[in-house]
Parts: C-alpha cells; sequence; structure tokens
C-alpha cells in the first residue's frame, strides 16, 4: 500500500474511531445529541498555485467547467456530539484531481498532467458562551491537518512543435494547524435555521488558513435535516525546502455545500 493511501485510511479510521468512542462512553446519558452527514457535497472552485522546487503549476478550476471533468474522486464527512454548551465535531475532505495544467520554470513554460490529491481533516470542539434562545454564539478551537500530493507529467513546451522525453515528478506536503473561531446559529423557525462559521488556522509564518462557511439548515424530520451555503478557505503552506522536495501551495478553494444530516 503506498504511503498515501496509508495516510488516507489512517485518517478516516482516526476520524471514525473516535467518532465512535465518543459515541460508546456517552450513549447512555441522554442528553447527548449525535448527528452525522456523510452525504456532504463542497461543489468547490479552486483558484490559486502549487509549487515544486522552481516550478509553479497554476489550478485554476471552475467547478463546473473543469473540476467535473477532471474529478477522479471526492469524499467528506461530518460528525458532530452535542451536550449542553459543549459540541464536539470531526470532519474528513478528499478530492483528487487530473487536470492538464501550464507549469513554469524560469522564462520557460511546459505543459503538464497534473494529479493533484487534496486530503483535509479536522477535529475540534465548540463551547456556548451565549444564547438569547433563537440564537447562540459558540467559541471554536481545533486543529487541522492537510497534506496534498501532486505527480507531475511535463509532455511538451507551449508553442513548440518538440515534445521532449517525459519528465515526471512527485512532491507534496503535510502540516499541521491550530485553529481558532467563532460559529453562531440562528434559529428562523422550528424548521430551519442559519449557521454561520469563521476561522484562522495558524502552523507558523509559512502557514497558515482563513476559513469561512455560511449554511441554511431545514429539519424536515427528527431524524433528519436538509443543508445547503457557501463555502470559502484560503491557504497559504510554503515547506521551505529547495530542490524537487520543495513544496508551496497559495490557493482559494471555495464554492457550494450541500447535503444530509442525520440526527441519532
Amino acid at each position: 500500500m503506498s504511503n498515501y493511501l496509508k495516510i488516507r485510511a489512517i485518517g478516516l479510521a482516526s476520524l471514525m474511531v473516535s467518532a465512535s468512542c465518543v459515541s460508546t462512553a456517552f450513549a447512555e446519558e441522554e442528553e447527548w445529541d449525535f448527528s452525522v452527514a456523510p452525504m456532504y457535497l463542497w461543489a468547490k472552485n479552486i483558484e490559486g498555485f502549487a509549487a515544486i522546487g522552481g516550478s509553479a503549476a497554476p489550478l485554476d478550476l471552475d467547478f463546473k467547467d473543469d473540476i467535473l471533468d477532471n474529478l477522479d474522486g471526492a469524499f467528506a464527512i461530518h460528525l458532530e456530539a452535542k451536550k449542553g454548551d459543549l459540541t464536539l465535531y470531526g470532519e474528513y475532505n478528499y478530492a483528487k484531481l487530473n487536470p492538464t495544467t501550464t507549469l513554469t520554470a524560469g522564462p520557460v513554460e511546459l505543459l503538464g498532467e497534473v494529479k493533484f490529491r487534496d486530503t483535509m481533516w479536522e477535529a475540534g470542539a465548540l463551547w456556548t458562551f451565549a444564547n438569547s434562545g433563537s440564537s447562540t454564539w459558540e467559541l471554536l478551537g481545533a486543529v487541522r491537518y492537510a497534506d496534498q500530493d501532486m505527480d507531475v507529467k511535463i509532455t511538451s513546451e507551449i508553442g513548440s512543435n518538440i515534445t521532449p522525453r517525459p519528465l515526471r515528478s512527485s512532491v507534496g506536503d503535510d502540516w499541521w494547524q491550530g485553529v481558532a473561531g467563532l460559529r453562531y446559529v440562528l434559529a428562523v423557525s422550528d424548521r430551519w435555521s442559519w449557521r454561520f462559521r469563521g476561522d484562522y488556522g495558524y502552523g507558523d509564518s509559512d502557514n497558515s488558513s482563513v476559513h469561512a462557511i455560511g449554511l441554511l439548515n431545514y429539519q424536515f424530520q427528527g431524524w433528519g435535516s436538509f443543508f445547503f451555503g457557501y463555502r470559502y478557505l484560503q491557504t497559504d503552506f510554503d515547506n521551505g525546502k529547495n530542490g524537487l522536495d520543495g513544496y508551496a501551495f497559495d490557493g482559494d478553494q471555495q464554492g457550494p455545500v450541500l447535503g444530509l444530516n442525520f440526527h441519532l
């Protein structure tokens, strides 16, 4: 099994085991409420670049026109456990894209086939510090883990009929961030509610992120709800290494979100 598949399997297993442990530990206390959203789609656009050593690969992909054509796999799940003023949560996101893009190596532009894998999981807690009945303010603290891998196959020079011998390169990195933020929930009626969240992630001066999400939730049954909205994530990462070990990602991932939430 490749290192990438091992990391993906470990991340997903850790998330599910954590949720199972929380559920087992508190199943006997009826005041705990559990929810899971396994049918979760983030139709994101990607705008920015990934840098491999001295070569930069633009990743300007529109979900409708580009990502749907280049999407090779995607999966997401969100879990929450709430008791009183405390909410524990976990989330896992995975996407694999196979776009063709233009790479720059100094003044030279090259055409490259890219396999871009983006894995992110997050675990944290929220604490209610203000509640007026219809509206709730929560403090958020979490850890976020990201893992990105790129396989690049250079096929030709732009504007040239010369197709060089294909060059291949595989690079990527993973990083951790501490996350702090706020979540605001507004109940419009018994069935409709708004949920807004904003947070900032920080690892060091070359590892930071800004994240925001707004959702409208409709509770159609006691056991289920439907949500849709918009999500934005800006990431700025540079591992500071030279040569082929150097990796950087500076980009925005944003787009509509929708899914089903099951209440247990």
